[in-house]
């Protein structure tokens, strides 16, 4: 039989609980809490509940919801909001504190960007940004920052790079899912657009693709982010597949859909690691 004595030194011997003045009585509740406080490990995202040792009104243990596992849990539901498939180099940390504001330019962008944040609200349309500047300045990481934000609000977002959104979608024609994945683009609360501009973009795809899904967003009212390496002005020419009055027509048209969705904004300033 274990005797007060024992159980006396092993409360003694534990770091939280050696100058509690615990009863004969208690003693065997307090040698249960300090098992399982050794067995329990801060940093495991698994265990949901951590044991705290209560004195009043009397003694026992209470169970808490671990730190750690909340927020495991808190950035899990805030990536349930976010779809990234089509985009490898979505900044997961990104948050408006980390962004560096060093000149004018980038006050201005951190500003509006904050300020979308704030009045976005679902089913209401506001106007989005579109970024552009050199390569290399901030433009994803900000483009993460807002999304990563506005995920706190449950806001559906849907992150892609342009290149290889295109490339997945024309796959998705052999396999009969084009029409469900144009649909989701349609339609989520947020569609973000990285390095608008670098791809090889077909006038079949500007035309029976990408059209009709910023047409759809602008005629529901559902906000765009754009980021691109080109102002509007250049992103035309490049979306010009011949030299014909048509062609330059459907291109202008294009990117007036994106200008109608989003204000131009410049970052052209590196110091962006």
């Amino acid at each position: 039989m274990i005797k007060y004595s024992d159980l006396r030194l092993i409360v003694q011997s534990f770091e939280e609980t050696k100058n509690l003045d615990i009863k004969d009585q208690d003693l065997p509740m307090v040698c249960q809490y300090i098992e399982l406080k050794k067995d329990f490990d801060p940093n495991d995202i698994t265990i949901r509940f951590e044991p705290v040792l209560r004195l009043e009104p009397y003694v026992f243990i209470e169970y808490i919801p671990s730190k750690t596992h909340q927020a495991y849990m808190k950035e899990k539901e805030k990536l349930s909001h976010i779809d990234t498939f089509y985009h490898s180099d979505y900044v997961i940390e990104a948050t408006f504190e980390q962004f560096e504001p060093f000149n004018s330019e980038r006050r201005l962008l951190l500003e509006k960007a904050k300020s979308f944040c704030e009045r976005f609200e679902k089913g209401k349309f506001i106007k989005g940004l579109y970024i552009f500047g050199q390569y290399r300045t901030g433009k994803t990481y900000l483009l993460s920052a807002i999304v990563n934000e506005l995920a706190k609000k449950e806001v559906n977002s849907i992150f892609a790079y342009f290149p290889d959104l295109i490339r997945y979608l024309k796959s998705a024609i052999s396999d009969h899912s084009l029409e469900e994945k144009v649909k989701a683009l349609k339609t989520c609360d947020l569609l973000v657009l990285d390095d608008l501009g670098s791809e090889n973009m077909t006038p079949w795809f500007r035309d029976e693709i990408f059209g009709p899904i910023l047409q759809h967003r602008l005629s529901v009212g559902l906000p765009l982010l754009v980021s691109s390496n080109l102002n509007m002005k250049a992103l035309i020419s490049t979306y010009v597949d011949s030299g014909n009055e048509t062609d330059q027509l459907k291109a202008t048209r294009l990117v007036s859909r994106i200008y109608d969705l989003t204000e131009p904004v410049e970052m052209s300033q590196k110091r962006y690691k």
